[in-house]
Order: structure tokens, then sequence, then C-alpha cells
């Protein structure tokens, strides 16, 4: 039994030109030294998705149709980075030493992952204390609720009806659950950031 269906091709799929983009872009930052981060932000923005779907698709497709691509692209970055950078020397000492820009190379590398780094931290520590005050914003919520449903209000002298009863709960329910889970991304989160 042979199935021969069409498949519907997704508005969303990406198009060659989508994947030569993405290429020439990828390309442009191997070639000035930038990270494939920047390069899949630069992407995303470019191509109007995120910059996990330009990594995928990088790394999943891309990729292996422009390996000679991707080392030319290095080659001519470790050509220019050599005739920008002279050889550095010491006039401390008679004997120079030369120290080659490599070892600055790695240096940039290890600041622009420290600064990426950091970047990520403050995003995140941010995204912890909305989280940590829309929690406690909860919490109060819930107390303010749990107080009115066991105590009955002095300015009220209206008897709860069954059906009023049932909507509070349903909505102290909704706002505990709600907490529960803010609590529980708190604690992944913070998980995470160590």
């Amino acid at each position: 039994m042979q199935a021969t269906e069409k498949w519907a091709t997704r508005s969303d799929a990406w198009t060659p030109e989508d994947d030569t983009r993405l290429a020439e872009i990828v390309l442009h930052h191997i070639r000035i030294g930038s990270t494939q981060l920047r390069a899949f932000e630069e992407s995303a923005n470019e191509l109007g998705r995120t910059s996990a779907a330009c990594g995928y698709r990088w790394n999943g497709v891309v990729r292996k149709n422009h390996r000679d691509d991707i080392e030319q692209a290095k080659q001519e970055r470790k050509n220019a980075q050599r005739s920008q950078h002279a050889v550095i020397s010491t006039s401390n000492s008679a004997d120079t030493l030369p120290t080659t820009m490599t070892s600055s190379d790695s240096m940039k590398e290890v600041i622009k992952f420290l600064e990426t780094y950091d970047e990520q931290y403050q995003k995140l520590r941010k995204q912890v204390e909305t989280l940590d005050a829309e929690r406690r914003a909860l919490v109060d919520k819930v107390r303010e609720l749990e107080s009115k449903v066991t105590l009955p209000s002095p300015v009220s002298s209206d008897p709860v009806t069954p059906q009023q009863l049932e909507e509070d709960s349903k909505a102290l329910f909704a706002i505990m659950e709600r907490a529960r889970k803010l609590l529980e991304s708190d604690a992944t989160r913070a998980r995470a950031v160590e």
C-alpha cells in the first residue's frame, strides 16, 4: 500500500533565499571575528525569526553546504588579523621577545564571552526579580481572598451565597495554582543561574 499524500508547504518554511542570507551573515561574522550568537541575532532580526531558529537552521542544514566558505572566511580573518597587528615587543629589556596577537585574540574572545555571559546573567536576574515581585503580589492576593472567605466582612451584612462561595473558591484555587507555578519556575531559574 503506497501513500501518495502531498504535504502542504508551511508558510514559515525556510526558503533558499533565507538559507543564502543566513549563510552570508554568519560568514561575515566569522570574517570579522564576531560570535555565532551575534550572527544568529542579526539573522533573526533580518529574517523575522528567532535567533534559536537561525542557529538550529545553520547547524542542521546550511553549515554543511558551506564548509569551504567557512574555512575561507576563517583564513580571511586570520590574514586580516596578521596584517592589522604588528608584533608587540617589550621596551624594558634588551632581549625583546616578539608576542603575536594570538594571545590578544584569545583574550578578546574571553572578554566577549564574559560580556555576553554578564548580559545574560543581568537579564535573568531582572527576570527573577520581576517574577518574585509578581509572586509576592499573588501571595498577598491569596491572603486577602483567604481572609475574605474565612472572616465575614463587618461591612457586609448579606450572607454569602453558595454560588459566591463557589466563584471565590475557583478564583482562590486559580491564584494558588499560579503562585505554585511561579515558585517552581523561580526555583528552576535560580538553579539555572547558579
